[in-house]
């Protein structure tokens, strides 16, 4: 089997044991030697290890067969999973989830971490994405010479093209430079030229506002999407191919190259792990909430803001032709987002940033010298962990979350040292009113559908806890150990024990008021079981999002800060 259907039967057999879909986890297991059991389900057998502490079994190595056939990640769903309503599409992820994945590793450069730039730790979380999420590696909507043109490992920078919008429908953000984004992005030639354009097309500059889109979406969404707005001139084309980007992980944020302290985030028609990759004005503006929220709390907590810096996310400009359009997706087709990361975090040259996903990718071999420095891993995931814990029950105790999972959390490493947390993406930061109310912290007012389900705004701390349990500790930190077990062969036992620890001692550091430190040593320490990310069913039931949140829901397993409760065999 190769590297990239390796990395996707991984995913996927480890999801079929954890949420136990089609009866999974109820297999027989007989020893296979060397610390592995054959493991016979559902017509099928597999090679399985011992699986820690959240799972029974995991996945140890290919093939899968059923009987004499070696079967691919797409056909071993599609033999399971015959009776469910969004079988096919999900198998149709999986398929183009290899694909992506061998374009992906196939074409890795440049992935040295070093001062000055995020892009080599982009294209090393982007070798993993999101981790143990069986189709995360699909950018679904592109071929694979789309995703060669436009995703990661593209080598050149990429040329966007640039449309003129009528600035009545526009919505701006409150950061400096929402009306005027070329301007900020665009070295001074580039910008004449794009004027010029504007000069020449005869459109009256104060009536309308220059917007960057990318390449793809102006060929294959918009025309579509806006045609009507095309045809009036609403929207008008303005220049093709005008300056310098390099895309990221994400897919949907560009980097300027060369590269600087400003990133550009614009809207794609495609989808990945079932959402689709828009920019709603609604959520720009939530964002905006959040950030200033996460703002409020460091102006007010020296601790936490020596340990945290935000991005400003502040500039912005999106579609919204009237007030009816704030809840729809369509407008998430056609909009722009500056961020700005802090000053002096790309400018020092003893200091390297990276997201933290990229420390889950199963590049460690790289990793090592520019992030360890001759560190001893396991010392320095302990530090990485009670930095990430403080920083995280630091908001806590206000009531509030960021975004914990590793694709938003972007880590300072100086020396060989976890030395500060850089928070983006800020339009999911969480908030429970109850304790913001005991804190005297303000509620940001999040705009969100009367009767729609949300994640934002939580009635119980227990459900907010649940995100750091989920997402920030289970999917990004044990990402994290997950990797660095595998290469250094690091005991899972160890790393949660690691873990456990740096919960402790960042309680007792941070001193958390006692209502937020008995729930949370309840909700992390006591409890026999803990939250848990399902993904692969609700794709099967639901089928992809129509619109911009991941299908998800919650399962539960053992507590992996607690003792194992499974014995193997």
């Amino acid at each position: 089997m190769d590297p990239a259907a390796e990395e996707v039967v991984r995913d996927l057999v480890d999801t079929l044991l954890q949420e136990n879909l089609f009866g999974f986890a109820e297999g027989d297991a007989e020893p296979a030697g060397h610390d592995e059991w054959r493991y016979r389900v559902a017509g099928v057998e597999v090679l399985v290890r011992a699986g820690g502490r959240l799972q029974k079994y995991r996945y140890s190595r290919g093939p899968v067969r059923r009987g004499t056939v070696e079967l691919t990640p797409a056909e071993l769903l599609r033999l399971l999973a015959v009776d469910f309503p969004h079988a096919h599409s999900v198998t149709a992820d999986l398929r183009v989830a290899v694909e992506h994945a061998r374009v992906t590793l196939a074409a890795r450069h440049t992935l040295l971490p070093q001062p000055g730039g995020l892009l080599a730790g982009e294209r090393l979380a982007a070798t993993r994405n999101r981790p143990f999420h069986p189709t995360a590696r699909a950018a679904s909507g592109w071929t694979e010479d789309e995703l060669a043109t436009y995703g990661p490992m593209r080598r050149r920078p990429l040329a966007l093209d640039w449309v003129a919008v009528h600035t009545e429908f526009l919505r701006h953000g409150t950061g400096g430079g929402s009306d005027r984004i070329a301007d900020l992005l665009l070295n001074q030639r580039d910008a004449e030229q794009l004027a010029d354009a504007l000069r020449r097309s005869g459109l009256p500059p104060g009536e309308f506002t220059i917007l960057p889109v990318h390449p793809w979406q102006l060929e294959h969404v918009l025309p579509t999407q806006f045609a009507d707005e095309f045809a009036s001139g609403a929207v008008r084309p303005l220049l093709s191919g005008l300056g310098r980007f390099q895309p990221t992980a994400s897919l949907r944020t560009l980097a300027t190259a060369p590269e600087s302290a400003l990133h550009l985030k614009l809207p794609l028609g495609i989808s990945t792990l079932g959402a689709a990759r828009l920019l709603p004005p609604r959520y720009l503006d939530n964002g905006e909430r959040g950030e200033q929220l996460l703002r409020d709390l460091l102006d007010r907590d020296p601790e936490l803001r020596a340990r945290v810096l935000i991005c400003d996310e502040r500039t912005w400009c999106g579609w919204q032709a009237n007030p009816g359009d704030e809840f729809a997706d369509r407008p998430g087709h056609l909009a722009a987002q500056v961020r700005k990361y802090p000053r002096g975090v790309l400018e020092d040259p003893a200091t390297i940033a990276l997201p933290a996903a990229a420390l889950a990718a199963h590049e460690w071999q790289l990793l090592e010298r520019p992030i360890l420095c001759g560190r001893d891993p396991l010392a320095f995931f302990a530090e990485l962990a009670r930095l990430f814990l403080e920083t995280m029950l630091g908001f806590l105790r206000y009531g509030v979350l960021p975004e914990p999972h590793g694709q938003n959390v972007v880590l300072t490493v100086r020396n060989g040292h976890a030395a500060r947390l850089i928070l983006r993406d800020h339009d999911t930061v969480r908030v429970c009113p109850q304790w913001m109310s005991a804190a005297g912290v303000a509620d940001p007012r999040y705009r969100v559908r009367p009767g729609a389900a949300q994640s934002l705004s939580l009635e119980s701390a227990d459900r907010l806890i649940g995100y750091l349990q989920t997402l920030g500790i289970q999917v990004n930190l044990f990402a994290i150990a997950d990797a660095l077990g595998r290469h250094y062969g690091i005991s899972e036992e160890t790393l949660w024990e690691t873990v456990r620890t740096a919960t402790t001692e960042a309680m007792d550091t941070l001193d958390l008021p006692a209502h937020v430190a008995g729930t949370v040593r309840r909700r992390l320490l006591d409890e026999p079981r803990w939250p848990s990310r399902q993904v692969l069913g609700p794709l099967l039931r639901r089928g992809p999002s129509a619109g911009v949140s991941m299908p998800a829901e919650t399962g539960s397993v053992p507590n992996p800060l607690l003792e194992s409760p499974w014995t193997t065999g």
